[in-house]
């Protein structure tokens, strides 16, 4: 194996690779490996410390809450509420119509229409007042930090208070404009949906002090929606859950915070270098950095650690879904490997866990940051295949 990596990386020098056995209690003994210390652009491999963060920041677990509130003066007169009702965005990245979630969101996504149900209970059937979606526990930055406009194509709008992904409609034929407003106008579709209308404006805003819950949105656990996001390798839901990790660290639901939240976290758990560099949580900026050590390292941590890292170990794909739907479809890697990959215009990355068909645990990392993606490919596959028979098993005793 030593042989292959070492031969791929004189080819290609602006690679990254190592492979490690798993022992007990999360330490790794290299198996091979070039230049791993070396940080290199890791392009949706990022994700892995992305997910990371977030889980440790939040527990498996967590489940983020929307709920739509009456401002202080509502107030109910027989069948109608009389006031202005607030959507209060928490940094959501499932939150969605019925049929937006059906079409796209098969793992489960968070019911808009939970906000309205209460109200219909309660037998409301008129709202006079301006819906308000609240989307302040993020900055306003609709794109990641440093990129391109064309990346827009990429990752729909950010908001705290996004829905059905901030794409238009229940498709994803193209995005909304102004998510706040897209927010409002799905509330006001929720309330008919339950047979309440609504007679006032539609706008962006923030909650007022003395506003009372009418009715709540629970997303699913974390775990799950950490998996949604890397199966399909989702910029969108990792740039919403990096925001909220700076809103839950207390510096802000911004990309910055985030990050910067997410290094404290990984740092303090031996994860991370300092050459590593966060600046998304999606990996789509060339500025981001990470060594194969860390990515290593990340994956052994995640591995050795049930409180969050079994949730990361089994949001990555195996042989045949996910982002690797076309790749280890058949032998013996298919049931082996969980991994997550990455692409970028010469960025071609993969990192994961590999169980052996002894049994043997391993933690490998291929980023390689050069024109020739299918030789890059070619060694991930070749590692992990190899991984998979046992090759670097050590010998019985």
């Amino acid at each position: 194996m030593q042989v292959a990596v070492s031969t791929f990386g004189a080819a290609n020098p602006r690679s990254t690779i190592l492979v490690a056995r798993i022992d007990d209690g999360g330490a790794v003994t290299p198996v091979a490996s070039y230049r791993a210390d070396t940080p290199r652009i890791p392009a949706s491999t990022m994700k892995l410390v992305t997910g990371a963060g977030a889980l440790i920041a939040h527990g498996p677990d967590h489940r983020f809450t929307t709920r739509l509130l009456a401002g202080p003066d509502a107030v109910r007169d027989g069948r109608t509420l009389r006031g202005a009702v607030y959507l209060q965005g928490a940094g959501d990245p499932l939150l969605a119509t019925r049929s937006y979630a059906a079409g796209y969101l098969p793992a489960g996504a968070t019911p808009l229409a939970d906000v309205a149900l209460p109200l219909r209970a309660r037998g409301v059937r008129l709202v006079r007042g301006a819906i308000v979606a609240d989307e302040s526990l993020f900055d306003s930055r609709r794109l990641g930090p440093g990129w391109p406009s064309y990346y827009s194509a990429y990752s729909a709008p950010l908001s705290a208070v996004a829905t059905n992904q901030d794409y238009a409609g229940n498709t994803r034929a193209r995005y909304v404009s102004d998510p706040p407003l897209a927010a409002a106008q799905r509330v006001r579709a929720a309330l008919r949906g339950v047979g309440i209308a609504q007679v006032g404006p539609l706008r962006a805003g923030r909650t007022p002090r003395g506003a009372r819950v009418l009715g709540t949105a629970v997303s699913p656990p974390l775990r799950t929606i950490v998996r949604t996001m890397n199966l399909a390798s989702d910029n969108f839901i990792a740039e919403t859950l990096v925001k909220g990790v700076g809103a839950a660290g207390g510096g802000g639901g911004t990309t910055a915070a985030g990050t910067a939240r997410t290094r404290e976290l990984l740092e303090s758990r031996g994860m991370l270098a300092p050459g590593d560099r966060l600046v998304d949580g999606s990996g789509l900026s060339r500025a981001n950095r990470l060594s194969a050590r860390t990515l290593v390292g990340v994956v052994a941590a995640a591995d050795d650690d049930d409180t969050w890292g079994a949730a990361l170990i089994s949001s990555l794909a195996r042989g045949g879904e996910g982002t690797l739907i076309r790749r280890f479809t058949t032998g013996v890697a298919t049931k082996r490997v969980r991994a997550k990959t990455g692409y970028l215009d010469g960025v071609s990355s993969m990192a994961g866990r590999v169980v052996s068909r002894g049994g043997q645990r391993y933690a490998f990392a291929v980023e390689a940051n050069t024109a020739d993606i299918a030789a890059a490919r070619a060694v991930q596959e070749r590692v992990v295949v190899m991984l998979a028979s046992g090759t670097a098993d050590e010998p019985a005793r």
